[in-house]
């Protein structure tokens, strides 16, 4: 199974001077970011839909095999719950247009109040206007999106159930399509202001992560993104699942000067 392994976003402050070196500017982030890791769910676009200038610059500021992922927009997901959002789903499509060949998935993130049968309808509503061109993971975090009626019907669809640790959500974490999404979330305990370092030590969930996902063999895919509430850091998680599962420790040049001052 070919594994790849992100971020939930690039553009934190508090990973300046520790992912980011101190002087580069915001704007120079995602370039810097894309030489380090290959892939990368935007987290902005569930806050608003972003402006296809913005778009191009993230087109040109990563190399061809870099891939993108990014959760549909709130006013779709939460706030009109998948319902009569033709016009909304077009614009997102639309402002995505730039880096077309670069993006993998598109994630439905649900409400917890969004239960599998208020959305079944509006679900296939929506698959029908949405084109083949992606691949489209559904985060349910109503109980009832892991109820065995719930389980086939995203099997016989073919949809990803999206695997997550986040607080308050009990997820059994079936295979549901021929791919796997996962998201470790964590909870909202850690301040944005402490991003940037590791302040709670969760290895050992990661070690069993890293486990689930060897012990996989009928999937060819899984996309696994990391972020800051889950450690503190969204990039060290990352690493310490690569490292867990195989692949090579990520070095990026703030690490480099750290290991350097030591020696």
């Amino acid at each position: 199974m070919e594994i790849k392994v992100g971020c939930t976003g690039w553009s934190y402050q508090g990973w300046s001077g520790t992912f980011y070196p101190k002087k580069l500017k915001s704007s120079e982030w995602l370039k810097y970011y894309s030489q380090i890791f290959d892939i990368t769910e935007i987290n902005s676009t569930f806050y608003k839909i972003p402006t296809q200038e913005m778009v191009r610059k993230w087109n040109e500021d990563t190399p061809r095999h870099f891939r993108f992922t990014a959760k549909f927009p709130s006013i779709i997901t939460h706030e009109k719950r998948l319902e009569r959002v033709n016009s909304e789903v077009f614009s997102f499509l639309s402002s995505l247009v730039p880096i077309h060949e670069k993006v993998s998935a598109l994630v439905l993130q649900l409400p917890p109040s969004l239960s599998f049968e208020e959305a079944k309808p509006r679900l296939s509503e929506l698959f029908d206007c949405l084109p083949d061109d992606f691949l489209y993971p559904i985060e349910g975090r109503h109980e009832s999106w892991f109820s065995s009626e719930a389980i086939s019907f995203l099997k016989e669809n073919n949809h990803c159930l999206v695997w997550n640790d986040v607080a308050g959500v009990n997820n059994p974490m079936p295979i549901t399509a021929n791919y796997l999404y996962v998201r470790l979330i964590g909870d909202r305990s850690i301040p944005d202001s402490e991003f940037g370092k590791v302040t709670i030590d969760r290895k050992d969930s990661i070690v069993n992560w890293a486990k689930r996902l060897e012990d996989i063999s009928d999937v060819p895919l899984a996309m696994v993104m990391t972020n800051n509430h889950f450690e503190g850091f969204g990039p060290a998680t990352a690493n310490t699942l690569r490292v867990q599962l195989g692949k090579r420790e990520l070095i990026w040049d703030e690490k480099k000067q750290k290991t350097l001052g030591n020696f």
